[in-house]
Parts: structure tokens; sequence; C-alpha cells
């Protein structure tokens, strides 16, 4: 299974994984995300601006992921290790429920990674739904390092904050 880059013609079928994907999560007790986010004009933006990478076996889409250098406004005062470096920011990286313990989300964790050694980037940050273990623990397993926590309106949980340095010796200069 290669990841891909999804393009406009996909905004259905990438939409209808990550509504399984919020179905199960909110099924069990997960509240991370909603109607509300993300949406198809998010998945339209990343598809358009050709952040948005995917797998897909048998013609579904059964994993996604979108790379950029986009912030949250909430990540200002966090106190991040790489203060005046150029980080690499994963969204959204989601797998279908039939598809989870497979090793989806590794590939796809792996492939954002592999991407930030091709750019000029110094670090990679992310944020994961404290509510949500299994992407904490799949992240902390990586060696991501906590720097705190942000509230994100409408949500019960705040969400945690991740970082990964990319080490000089590894960065594109």
């Amino acid at each position: 299974m290669n990841i891909v880059k999804a393009g406009l013609e996909d905004l259905e079928a990438i939409s209808g994984l990550y509504e399984e994907v919020t179905r199960h999560m909110r099924e069990n007790g997960i509240d991370q995300w909603d109607q509300y986010y993300p949406t198809k004009p998010v998945f339209h933006n990343d598809l358009r601006n050709g952040h948005l990478y995917g797998i897909r076996h048998e013609g579904q889409w059964i994993g996604a992921v979108a790379v950029n250098d986009e912030q949250s406004t909430e990540y200002e005062g966090l106190p991040w290790q790489d203060r005046s470096g150029h980080p690499m920011v994963i969204h959204r990286l989601a797998v279908h429920p039939a598809y989870q313990g497979r090793g989806i989300g590794k590939k796809l964790l792996q492939f954002a990674e592999a991407g930030a050694l091709t750019q000029p980037y110094t670090s990679i940050r992310l944020d994961a739904y404290s509510a949500n273990p299994a992407a904490i623990g799949m992240y902390e397993k990586f060696g991501y390092t906590s720097v705190g926590e942000v509230r994100y309106p409408f949500r019960k949980h705040p969400y945690r904050c991740f970082e990964k340095i990319i080490p000089t010796e590894l960065r594109l200069n």
C-alpha cells in the first residue's frame, strides 16, 4: 500500500473516510471530531493546496494525513524547543476503523516525517486530543515530546501539543 497525494477529484471519498473515522471515535467515547470539524471545506483547502496524502486499498481511501507549515494560533506561547526554525505541522491523521491496528497510522506518520527531511524544516509539530490515548501513545512511541496543551472551542478535553526536532545532520539546508 503506497501513500499518494490526493487530488480534488478525491474530495467526496476523503470526506467519507473522515466521516467514518469520526463516527467510530464518537461511538468509542472520543469526541475529538464532529460535524463542525473537520469538514469538506477543510479537505478542499488541503486538496487544493496539495497538502493531503493518503493510502488506498482496493479503491477505497483507508488513511489520510495533511502536512504543511500552517500552525494554529493556539500554538503561540507554548514552550516549543524550536523557537526560531521552520516547523512542519501534521494535521488530521486518520485511519479507517476497519484498518486500525494494522500499522497504517505508523506508515502515515513515517511518511510525514520523511517528507519533512526533503524540505528545509527544523522540527515537526502536531496536536492530539488528550482523550484519544491511541494517538497520544503513537506520537510518544515515535519520540515526540509533549510541550503543553491547548484548548479548541467546543471541545471537552484539551489537545496535547507535541514536537520532534529534526537533527541538524538530517536537515535540508
